[in-house]
């Protein structure tokens, strides 16, 4: 049974139902892996660089340098990282690593202090609340989950601060945290946020929905627009770097507008969905009082559920001569005989059939995964069925069934076309004196 992409089916003891697909998670965990050994190369290469005497290794840019304290927290933070267990909080091991990171600078700022330095560098108090933040983060984790997103969020804060502070030339926003220290945290911060990916914050990320396309496509452009910021800074002429820097600031605020406004839509249009959901589901619960049978908003919900998915069809039942035999006999023999039939056609109903009542003293059949066919050969087998009633109050007479067949258009979710067609369907019939089942064109 082919749902198209969007959904898996879900095989139950009573019928089938339709759930999302989960997105795939596999591009984010590449995107960890990629992360994890970019921080281990970061790492190795500054001690190579300590060890041979190299400051361009552990100094890249600038004279900020990522220190020896900075490397030994590096490598405790990259080895906890390593250590972790999809969904599960941190062990006594892994715990015990981050407690590490935590102590190390610790200590490094009161020997600081004191005094006290080693070897070429300084853990600057951005990098060292960097990481007192990633520490805290994945020490929460499973314990106290929002203050665990929160801080691992707030991590990345600083390092993408000093970043850009490079990539500007602005020393002032880095200070003490030099440009490999900048990566390496950024890459352990993306390494550790990952496994919050399913928070309805970061689920965009890696949702495989149009709006999680379009998300990710604003995260490419913002990142876009930065790096334009920093080219423009390194190599637009002198004369035109105050014209070029309005024009990318004037280009970053209309990408802002159009995002505010994007994700604005997007929300009110999902909470009218919602609204428009709940009041279906609210009017599908309630029965005809009279018989007792699925109203018209039962039918729409099932239309709007299942129309986009597959093929739907709609036969709708009128009882011959019920008009005349409610104006003869009044409300209640009408409604008396529409109950009559309706309980006698619900005895055959299939799984992916709805019976429910028209407005207009009527019946109307839903059915999905079928053809105009199969759907006809039904409609003749119910008037059949209709015909072999007979109405006990009124010497026993036979009841006859009129039924106009109608499929609705592929990927259709509207049950008005369709019911209007048939109606005017039954309406010409009825004028031409013709018996039996009409077939009527798509809606």
């Amino acid at each position: 049974m082919d749902h198209s992409a969007k959904f898996q089916a879900l095989t139950a003891q009573n019928g089938v139902f339709l759930a999302p697909a989960h997105p795939s998670l596999r591009p984010l965990a590449w995107t960890r892996m990629v992360c994890l050994v970019l921080a281990g190369a970061l790492l190795l290469i500054a001690a190579e660089g300590h060890i041979y005497g190299i400051s361009r290794l552990y100094a890249p840019s600038g004279d900020a340098a990522l220190s020896l304290p900075t490397l030994l927290t590096g490598v405790a933070a990259l080895s906890a990282t390593l250590l972790q267990r999809p969904l599960r909080r941190s062990d006594g091991r892994e715990t015990l690593l981050w407690l590490m990171v935590i102590a190390l600078c610790l200590l490094t700022g009161l020997g600081y202090r004191a005094g006290i330095t080693v070897g070429a560098g300084r853990m600057g108090g951005n990098t060292a609340v960097s990481f007192v933040l990633l520490a805290g983060a994945q020490l929460c984790y499973r314990r106290l989950p929002l203050s665990s997103c929160s801080l691992m969020l707030m991590t990345m804060f600083l390092p993408f601060i000093a970043a850009v502070g490079y990539l500007n030339g602005q020393p002032a926003m880095f200070g003490d945290m030099s440009l490999s220290t900048s990566l390496l945290l950024l890459a352990l911060g993306v390494a550790n946020v990952a496994r919050h990916a399913r928070r309805a914050l970061l689920r965009p990320l890696v949702s495989g929905s149009a709006s999680g396309r379009i998300v990710r496509g604003i995260l490419l452009a913002w990142l876009v627009l930065v790096a334009a910021q920093a080219v423009s800074v390194r190599f637009v002429p002198g004369p035109w770097l105050e014209l070029s820097s309005v024009t990318l600031m004037l280009v970053d605020t209309l990408v802002m507008l159009a995002a505010i406004l994007f994700l604005g839509g997007k929300y009110d249009a999902s909470a009218s969905r919602l609204r428009l959901t709940e009041w279906r589901l609210y009017r599908a619960a309630m029965r005809d009082p009279s018989t007792g049978m699925r109203t018209r908003a039962s039918a729409e919900l099932y239309s709007a559920t299942f129309g986009p998915l597959t093929s739907q069809g709609l036969v709708l039942l009128e009882v011959e001569g019920i008009d005349a035999l409610e104006a003869r006999y009044g409300r209640t023999a009408a409604e008396r005989v529409l109950r009559l039939v309706s309980t006698g056609l619900h005895r055959d109903l299939a799984p992916e059939e709805l019976l429910c009542r028209d407005e207009d003293m009527g019946l109307m059949l839903l059915a999905r995964n079928c053809t105009l066919d199969s759907l006809t050969m039904r409609a003749q087998d119910l008037c059949a069925r209709g015909g072999e009633l007979r109405d006990p109050e009124r010497e026993l007479l036979p009841i006859a069934l009129t039924a106009a067949v109608v499929m609705a258009r592929r990927g259709d979710g509207d049950l008005g076309p369709a019911l209007r067609r048939a109606r005017q369907a039954l309406d010409e019939a009825r004028k031409q004196g013709e018996r039996g089942v009409v077939l009527c064109e798509a809606a």
